[in-house]
């Protein structure tokens, strides 16, 4: 019985050793974590009512210095108006020195753009008018050029009729487009170094000739369209390598090809002239079907091997086999406005 009583004890006593934390009780650890823990908030608190103190001072010292700063502001203000009150009597106000402000950066900004200020009060009553009459610097530009032209035509300050002014400003209108740069519309160049390739000696197209050559009408009208055209010329170009025909078809079945009665590969140049101008017809067939350039007036021509590439005349030096002469080129440009005139006699070519 005795050994189940110590047995009992001895097992109590260690659970409760278990309970302790170097010496305390569960309930005496908690209690002094939760002091550790107040312990630390509290110099946290302090901390922030410390630096709450220092931004304090230091917004009050600003405040005192902004303070200081306005009252020197008014004792200089009332130093200057005493200073230039015997001069002119009264004083200068906030309105009149940032007006003055704003006149010097004007000033400045009249000298950055290459004028003097006697120039812009001379032409002050100009500038005004067209300011009321929402003329931008574009338009102002163009309307002294015309100016120009018309005082050299004697037009300016001379009694003349309307019909004599409109007469003289259309004369300006042209005299000022005249003297603009021109912007030409590119030329297009399909060489056999790019995949666009004849049979030697032939004008036939391949189907991946044809199928370029539809895929590229886009691009031919786009370009047409943007620069108000109505014609495009596709002009055939050769190297020098002699042809080895000794008659020609070209004058017979010239017009039945180009009506689209006979096929291009009946005709039989018997030179670079004739196989050029082949070839200009046979691409010109294919562009004439593409609704892309329908409206627009599509001509064939020749170069022969007579232009390199550059639009420069052969000196007839390269004789062989060049891919880069044998080309088609297209070009745009607009019709000519010349009456048609009919033959009135002499005898037929």
């Amino acid at each position: 019985m005795s050994d189940v009583g110590g047995t009992s004890v001895a097992f109590e006593r260690k659970g409760y050793g278990r309970g302790l934390i170097l010496g305390l009780t569960m309930a005496e650890t908690m209690l002094l974590l939760v002091f550790c823990l107040l312990l630390a908030a509290g110099a946290i608190i302090a901390k922030k009512e410390k630096e709450a103190a220092e931004a304090l001072k230091v917004a009050q010292s600003v405040q005192e210095n902004v303070r200081k700063l306005e009252e020197e502001n008014k004792r200089l203000v009332a130093q200057l108006n005493a200073l230039i009150n015997p001069a002119t009597g009264r004083n200068v106000p906030d309105r009149e020195w940032r007006e003055l402000v704003l006149a010097k950066e004007a000033v400045e900004a009249i000298r950055k753009a290459g004028l003097t200020v006697e120039e812009v009060v001379k032409r002050a009553p100009v500038t005004k008018v067209l300011a009321e009459n929402d003329v931008d610097v574009d338009q102002a530009k163009e309307m002294f050029e015309h100016m120009k032209v018309l005082k050299e035509y004697g037009y300016i300050g001379a009694a003349k009729t309307s019909k004599d002014l409109s007469d003289a400003l259309k004369k300006a209108g042209e005299a000022t487009i005249a003297a603009k740069p021109h912007d030409w519309p590119p030329i297009i160049s399909l060489s056999e170094l790019k995949g666009y390739n004849f049979e030697s000696g032939s004008a036939e197209l391949s189907d991946g000739f044809k199928t370029k050559l539809r895929y590229m009408s886009k691009t031919i009208a786009s370009i047409a369209t943007s620069y108000g055209v109505d014609v495009i010329e596709v002009i055939g170009h050769t190297d020098e390598q002699a042809m080895s025909g000794t008659s020609s078809n070209m004058d017979k079945d010239l017009q039945p090809v180009l009506a689209g009665k006979v096929q291009v590969g009946k005709l039989h140049p018997a030179d670079n002239a004739g196989l050029g101008l082949a070839r200009a017809i046979s691409v010109t067939s294919i562009l004439r079907g593409m609704p892309e350039l329908k409206g627009f007036t599509i001509l064939p021509m020749s170069g022969g091997q007579l232009i390199l590439p550059g639009d420069r005349l052969t000196d007839g030096a390269q004789a062989g086999d060049v891919k880069a002469r044998r080309r088609i080129e297209i070009r745009v440009r607009q019709r000519s406005r010349e009456t048609d005139l009919a033959p009135t006699g002499g005898s037929k070519s």
